[in-house]
């Protein structure tokens, strides 16, 4: 839905899941609050999410659709921090939070999760090392898929195991020690 023309209610009813969210927190969240605080009927909501997990994916697919955009002008090291520090600022967030426990639970959410949003993202950022790579800024013998979990898996495994939010200190260093290796 992202990216595409919403119907006025449509963009109500996101916003105001992620106000709820706010207030309440993914498991006090209810399709009634969102519906009373958006001013629709449930109806309308079911008429387009199936559920409240479906709702909080359109809502943090809405939040961050425009957010990790690599600039081509910008070094690969300095565009792998940015994406970082915006990777660890949204899932940092109760929306961001939920979402990672909801994908955690959810099959089907997961799956969408991934062609929507993570599958984008981590091709945006193959072009990104496979453009560094053609400059001669990276080692062309590397293994992408590797590099990336190297880049991205520790920010989520800090935010879903220890809770907590990565510093740009913390990010900073991570890029530094995965460039090491991967720099000629």
């Amino acid at each position: 839905m992202p990216g595409l023309k919403q119907p006025r209610n449509q963009k109500k009813i996101l916003d105001s899941t992620i106000q709820v969210l706010n207030e309440t927190g993914y498991s006090s969240l209810t399709i009634e609050t969102i519906a009373a605080h958006a001013g629709v009927g449930k109806t309308t909501i079911y008429r387009w999410w199936d559920s409240k997990a479906h709702l909080v994916l359109d809502a943090f697919l809405m939040t961050t659709d425009s957010t990790f955009q690599f600039d081509a002008e910008k070094s690969v090291r300095h565009n792998f921090k940015q994406q970082l520090i915006n990777v660890s600022v949204v899932f940092n967030t109760k929306l961001g939070r939920s979402m990672l426990a909801i994908i955690v639970e959810n099959n089907e959410i997961r799956e969408l999760f991934y062609t929507s949003y993570l599958n984008l993202r981590r091709k945006d950022a193959t072009l990104l090392l496979e453009t560094a790579i053609a400059k001669g800024e990276i080692k062309p013998e590397i293994n992408i898929d590797i590099v990336l979990d190297m880049l991205f898996g520790p920010i989520y495994f800090r935010t879903l195991i220890f809770k907590q939010e990565p510093d740009h200190h913390f990010i900073s260093e991570l890029v530094e020690q995965v460039m090491k290796g991967i720099v000629p």
